[in-house]
């Protein structure tokens, strides 16, 4: 079974990402953060999504450790945003509340033993998960959306470049 303990990797990134979407958006005009771009997410379609999954694992894994093997549902991300009301939030408050839920959530995760990291439930698209599977897929999705919302915020820098592009892209 992977390592999780306090310093292992996966621990890292989850207690680090709150603060480097932070450091990212920062200096981002409103505009650039609210245009979707990615498939049509913006980097706040991003930002309220990491929020919104904050919760989903770590519910996830809560039922994992609690209950005999569940069955876990998948969920529809962008229709999540709008029951939620995560767009409608502001960017600082998205920042706000993922910063103090992952504070939470890493206290719940590092609060738990081995064997109840070692517990199975069922996915309804993956199959057989463990608690510990799913830590690691979190700290995983989070790096897929810091690396989304740098992407983004490439996108709003590609006007201003000029001929310059050519060092990125071929013509």
């Amino acid at each position: 079974m992977a390592d999780l303990r306090p310093n292992s990797v996966e621990l890292q990134v989850l207690e680090a990402t709150p603060k480097l979407v932070r450091d990212l958006l920062a200096w981002v005009a409103t505009t650039a953060t609210e245009t979707p771009v990615d498939g049509g997410w913006s980097a706040k379609d991003a930002l309220a999504h990491l929020v919104d999954v904050d919760d989903v694992i770590s519910e996830r894994i809560r039922r994992i450790v609690y209950e005999d093997r569940p069955f876990i549902h998948s969920i529809d991300p962008p229709a999540r945003l709008q029951e939620r009301g995560l767009r409608e939030q502001s960017m600082s408050g998205l920042l706000e509340t993922f910063a103090a839920r992952r504070l939470v959530h890493l206290d719940v995760i590092r609060s738990l033993t081995l064997d109840q990291l070692a517990r199975v439930g069922e996915h309804d698209e993956a199959g057989e998960i463990t608690a510990a599977n799913l830590v690691w897929q979190w700290a995983y999705h989070d790096l897929m959306h810091v690396e989304q919302i740098a992407k983004i915020m490439q996108a709003a820098l590609l006007p201003g470049m000029g001929n310059t592009r050519r060092f990125y892209f071929a013509d």
